[in-house]
């Protein structure tokens, strides 16, 4: 699993904001630990800057470092993504079927 910064600040923020400073702490650990590796913002800005305004401004992070890491798959719930037409785009559910595994029945 490839994180950006981007992810491990709002998943920090929103344990932070939702449960205490404690689950934060720990939830950001924990995807700091799953996480094989952590684009960095410095490391991308220059992809960030070419692929300015083709996608908002939320997902341009996440994009950039996809991109820069030449990564197949970008897996998310936001549908962003999809109105952007960023081909490497996959819900969760999309995901776990190139697996050959049944999804749970939920919309994603």
């Amino acid at each position: 699993m490839v994180v950006s910064d981007l992810v491990v600040e709002e998943v920090e923020r929103f344990f932070r904001e939702e449960v205490n400073r404690e689950a934060a702490y720990l939830a950001k650990r924990f995807i700091e630990t799953l996480a094989q590796r952590i684009v960095h913002r410095e490391i991308i800005a220059r992809k960030m800057r070419e692929l300015k305004g083709t996608i908002k401004e939320k997902d341009l992070e996440n994009l950039a470092a996809l991109r820069h890491l030449r990564l197949a798959y970008l897996v998310s719930f936001d549908e962003d993504y999809r109105k952007a037409r960023v081909r490497e785009y996959v819900t969760p559910k999309e995901f776990v079927k190139l697996f050959n595994m049944e999804p749970y029945p939920t919309g994603y």
